[in-house]
């Protein structure tokens, strides 16, 4: 959930729009501070490294190529919630926006008041995004770890002549001994059985 006093760093290529967004950021969100103001998104990655803002504002006219190029390599390095200001309102823009990282798309809405609940939904949508992210990661992870239990359950039945449940108690045995997981045991005998051959 949000907490109180988010850093934020705000990028527009329109020197008025800029002033703009930093003052409605003063007015409407005064708990929020400003770490950074970029003319452009270039570098946006090495930016957010350095400052480490807490949430990114973006104002466009409509999201450029190598703006979303841009949004993608941070999402990927540093995630952060994006709220964008666009005044392109077609779907392939916003679809484009959305896949490359940003969490809250918004047209033709740079109203000073709004600036507070769209941090807040950039925000709720971004963890959101974050934990159904790190759960695909897990899924996928649990999967690769259960092929190669699999593999190693398989390699030792046929060199031990076993039966698959004994094969599966001398991985979870030796995964007891030395206090680890039955996935590295079972990663150690594929790599011995890798070296054997």
């Amino acid at each position: 959930m949000m907490t109180t006093g988010l850093t934020v760093l705000i990028v527009s290529p329109s020197r008025r729009r800029l002033d703009n967004l930093m003052e409605a950021l003063a007015e409407n969100a005064p708990e929020h501070r400003l770490v950074g103001r970029l003319d452009r998104a270039i570098d946006l990655p090495a930016w957010v490294e350095e400052l480490e803002p807490d949430a990114i504002i973006m104002d466009t006219e409509s999201p450029s190529r190598d703006t979303l190029e841009q949004v993608v390599v941070m999402s990927e390095k540093s995630p952060r919630p994006i709220v964008m200001f666009s005044q392109d309102g077609s779907t392939d823009a916003m679809r484009r926006a959305v896949s490359a990282g940003v969490s809250c798309y918004v047209v033709n809405g740079l109203e000073s008041e709004r600036i507070q609940p769209l941090l807040q939904l950039a925000q709720v949508r971004f963890e959101a995004w974050q934990a159904m992210r790190e759960d695909a990661v897990r899924a996928r992870q649990e999967l690769q770890e259960h092929k190669l239990i699999e593999q190693a359950k398989r390699y030792l039945m046929k060199r031990e002549s076993i039966s698959e449940e004994a094969a599966y108690q001398a991985l979870r045995r030796e995964a007891m001994t030395h206090r680890t997981r039955i996935a590295d045991v079972a990663r150690v005998v594929m790599d011995l059985a890798k070296g054997a051959r």
